[in-house]
């Protein structure tokens, strides 16, 4: 069966093809669509991807913010110790003033349960904590001057106990030693009264560091 060839005949004239509004659905204007979804001219789609980008920006600045990192925590707990003692290197009984001074450790920096334990803390003069080594031996008798004889073999012993800091825990921390802080540069405080505010701060301390302890 033979099938019947249609001839085309083509259409004359212009084939004009339906006009269609493009009106952003954002700014109202009559703008081509650089977002046909959403319906949004370029002008507007650039303004979005703005948009968006600076909330990034400030969920990273607020991350930043609440997280308490070991540096932070180390300044926090240096500007409490150099506050709450007298002006002096407690190693070499140097007199300067408290921002000359550093904040130093007994036990080694390298062990994290006593990092932050003001018991293991003492101001001193950047000489002998940095190019002096044996002032961690005149330091730990000024230790125990204060808080009692056997207060550097604790601390030693102390040392061998494993710990996992966590953000967590280093603001707890963190916070504990800022109204501490707060209170000693506020308050016109004697000796008995910053020592008792110092026991204080290791008692919460305490509390903070029994729950990450490693058993």
């Amino acid at each position: 069966m033979l099938r019947k060839t249609v001839k085309k005949v083509p259409i004359k004239g212009v084939i004009e093809k339906p006009l269609v509004e493009t009106i952003c659905t954002e700014c109202g204007k009559k703008r081509p669509f650089a977002n046909k979804t959403k319906k949004l001219c370029a002008v507007c789609v650039k303004k979005s991807q703005k948009e968006k980008l600076k909330e990034k920006r400030a969920k990273v600045r607020e991350k930043k913010a609440s997280t308490i990192t070991q540096a932070k925590l180390d300044q926090m707990t240096s500007w409490l110790i150099r506050a709450a003692f007298e002006e002096k290197c407690y190693a070499c009984e140097v007199r300067m003033p408290r921002k000359s001074l550093q904040c130093c450790h007994f036990v080694s920096r390298t062990k994290s349960i006593t990092r932050f334990d003001v018991r293991n803390m003492l101001p001193g003069c950047p000489t002998c904590n940095m190019y002096t080594p044996h002032h961690v031996w005149n330091l730990g008798k000024s230790i125990n001057n204060i808080w009692g004889e056997e207060m550097t073999e604790t601390l030693l012993e102390l040392a061998a106990t494993s710990l996992k800091m966590n953000n967590t825990g280093r603001r707890e921390i963190y916070d504990i030693y800022k109204v501490a802080l707060e209170k000693l540069e506020t308050q016109s405080l004697s000796t008995k009264e910053k020592r008792d505010l110092i026991g204080d701060c290791y008692y919460h301390y305490l509390c903070v560091v029994s729950k990450l302890i490693k058993r």
